[in-house]
């Protein structure tokens, strides 16, 4: 009997799907990736996916989706927990386990605001990239506390969040590298991370999704 092979499916950009692309690879597991292309602009067709959104199976159709076997998810967060909590990657511990849940949202919503500002019009992300840099500072500020002294937001083991954390940490950096100068905290967290054994290859390969653009194609910033 054949194995069911895991799909995840998203645009041919990295940003929501990234986090979850990653947690796949650092632990080994292979799946099928549906990467859907939007046309050129200025129509920026994106009937490859509306003209099957609707036949896929899923309860709430969005992307990115995620199969696994009978199971069929969509939306980044929900996306992360299953699989997290499938391998073993969730805290017993119902506290420990509802602290990194906060802490997934939050970082969430930092990159909600990156989205946000890549999605604006040209003249709006230059006159706002910089005070958006200066306005979130004091939620790094929130962010670094709440990591510590820790390897990772739950200890010495990355969780759901660290892998939404890293590739939220990156937009802002490639945004501007001095993003998170201030908080060695961070840094730290983001070179640990890269030195993942299971990682090596996602960030060396020069196929890896890693070098996809962050955004799809009308962003002002890819």
């Amino acid at each position: 009997m054949a194995v069911a092979i895991t799909k995840l499916g998203y645009w041919r950009h990295r940003c929501l799907a990234e986090p979850i692309r990653m947690l796949l690879r650092y632990l080994e597991q292979d799946y099928e990736e549906v990467a859907y292309v939007l046309g050129d602009g200025p129509e920026f067709d994106a009937s490859c996916w509306f003209d099957v959104k609707f036949t896929l199976g899923y309860d709430f159709p969005n992307l990115p989706y995620y199969e696994d076997g009978d199971v069929k998810l969509t939306e980044t967060l929900p996306i992360l927990s299953y699989i997290a909590a499938k391998n073993g990657l969730k805290p017993k511990d119902i506290s420990a386990a509802a602290s990194l849940d906060m802490a997934l949202h939050f970082i969430s919503d930092l990159h909600t605001t990156n989205w946000e500002l890549c999605y604006s019009s040209k003249s709006n992300f230059e006159k706002n990239l910089s005070p958006t840099i200066v306005a979130v500072q004091p939620r790094f500020k929130l962010l670094a506390e709440f990591l510590g002294e820790k390897k990772f937001l739950g200890g010495d083991k990355p969780a759901a969040a660290d892998f939404f954390m890293f590739e939220m940490l990156d937009r802002w950096v490639r945004l501007d590298r001095n993003a998170i100068h201030d908080f060695p905290t961070l840094t730290g967290f983001m070179k640990r991370f890269q030195e993942l054994p299971t990682l090596s290859n996602y960030f060396t390969d020069p196929d890896s999704t890693r070098n996809w653009p962050l955004n799809n194609k009308m962003a002002c910033f890819k």
